[in-house]
């Protein structure tokens, strides 16, 4: 039987397949292509609204700090408790520029991918002493409590030296991110407990208030950097926002993980895990450790 006169009808419907599969492919590369686009829309705007909030954060800061020291310098011979006020606002609003530039400093580093971990025993009890210090005004000021316990082994530390091997800086921003959160979001007259857990070859930290805590679609953005919960003032958060973001990149810089959780008292409780380093690892594979990474609840 000769087939031939089939042939063209059989070449047509070939054809007319292909042209079909082609344009479902090309509007499926569409539908792929305007997704792209749309969260690269988002990604800008999240960007530019993050430079917009850190160019106030470094503007206003100086801007008052010189408002204040001109009012000092026109200030009457022998109004000394009025000078004592102004010098002590130009301390509030300076402590707060060196926090947010380094919290600026270390995002840009992680950004970049060029942050990674330098290795160093840590006396962990010079370390709270050092960080309780450096909050005692903001303490001071909205009367918080700030209660340390530092646990071994399950039995407590008192002059013992606790010493722990990771990277002091990063350690210490950890901790001063955490703590710095907490008296943002904690009543006046309230306790911060700030927990330290050492053994079986790690620290765990936590850091838990009685604050207003934080509902469970805020808590998946909570650790971006490009996002902040309280957007009704031109700043960004020196705890939700930037500064949570840092300890979560650092946590897992140094091999760790951070989970947050609801305070049976009300508030919030932060957990962060790092292991404890042997000095010898091999850190130059990590530097793309921050991307697209996500927090563990």
């Amino acid at each position: 039987m000769d087939y031939s006169k089939n042939q063209p009808d059989t070449e047509l419907e070939v054809c007319r397949k292909q042209i079909s599969d082609l344009k479902k492919e090309n509007e499926e590369l569409v539908r792929s292509l305007y997704k792209v686009n749309e969260k690269l829309r988002d990604s800008e705007k999240l960007k530019g609204h993050f430079i917009s909030n850190i160019t106030n954060e470094i503007v206003n800061p100086f801007a008052c700090v010189l408002a204040l020291a001109e009012n000092i310098r026109e200030l009457k011979e022998g109004d000394i408790s009025f000078a004592h006020r102004l010098a002590e606002l130009i301390y509030e609003e300076a402590f707060h520029l060196d926090f947010q530039l380094k919290n600026i400093f270390a995002a840009a580093l992680i950004e970049a991918g060029k942050e990674e971990p330098k290795l160093s025993q840590i006396p962990l009890n010079e370390l709270c002493d050092s960080v309780c210090q450096y909050f005692k005004t903001q303490l001071k000021k909205k009367d918080i409590t700030l209660s340390v316990k530092m646990d071994h082994a399950n039995k407590l530390i008192s002059d013992a030296p606790a010493l722990f091997i990771s990277d002091k800086d990063k350690l210490e921003m950890i901790i001063k991110n955490l703590i710095s959160n907490a008296i943002k979001y904690s009543p006046d007259q309230s306790v911060i407990n700030l927990d330290f857990i050492i053994g079986n070859g790690s620290l765990s930290i936590e850091v838990s208030d009685h604050g207003k805590g934080i509902n469970n679609d805020d808590r998946k953005v909570v650790f971006d950097r490009f996002k902040q919960l309280d957007e009704k003032i031109n700043s960004i958060n020196t705890g939700h926002g930037l500064g949570l973001s840092i300890v979560q990149a650092y946590a897992e810089l140094l091999g760790g993980k951070v989970s947050l959780n609801d305070n049976y008292k009300g508030g919030i409780r932060i957990l962060v895990t790092i292991p404890e380093s042997s000095g010898t690892e091999d850190w130059d594979d990590l530097e793309d450790f921050l991307l697209d990474t996500e927090v563990r609840y």
